[in-house]
């Protein structure tokens, strides 16, 4: 089975990359400019192994649209809309801060990236990430 990465954020450029760098990873990636998309939708993380995210968009930060979604997920009782256990998610952020480190640590963020996004670096995240089990719920 094909593992999932999901990608959101605000610039189509940075989405367009991130897609051609995520597929040599022969994974499927879904990429989202909308974070509005993502928590209307129920299902928006099933099956999703990864998921990448902009800290800084225009409708919410990247940690209230995580904290959103474990919110959701938490709310659901069977656990369907999830892949087996959470996604690991990924930050990224051009202004981080002590403040963001933490928040981002107690919801759970595999990882930090701090932009410029060094994609070999990135790659390695994304790597680790789909050979670690997921976290649990």
């Amino acid at each position: 089975m094909r593992r999932v990465i999901l990608v959101i954020d605000d610039d189509p450029a940075v989405l367009r990359s991130y897609g051609h760098l995520l597929r040599r990873l022969g994974c499927q990636v879904v990429l989202v400019a909308d974070s509005d998309r993502v928590l209307s939708d129920p299902d928006s993380l099933r099956g999703v192994d990864v998921m990448i995210l902009d800290q800084r968009m225009p409708k919410t930060t990247g940690l209230d649209l995580l904290a959103c979604l474990r919110r959701r997920a938490a709310g659901e009782h069977d656990g369907q809309g999830m892949a087996s256990g959470r996604p690991a998610v990924i930050l990224i952020s051009a202004y981080l801060s002590e403040a963001i480190r933490e928040r981002a640590a107690r919801l759970g963020v595999a990882e930090i990236i701090e932009k410029p996004v060094d994609t070999t670096h990135l790659l390695a995240c994304v790597r680790a990430a789909l050979a670690d089990p997921p976290p649990s719920p």
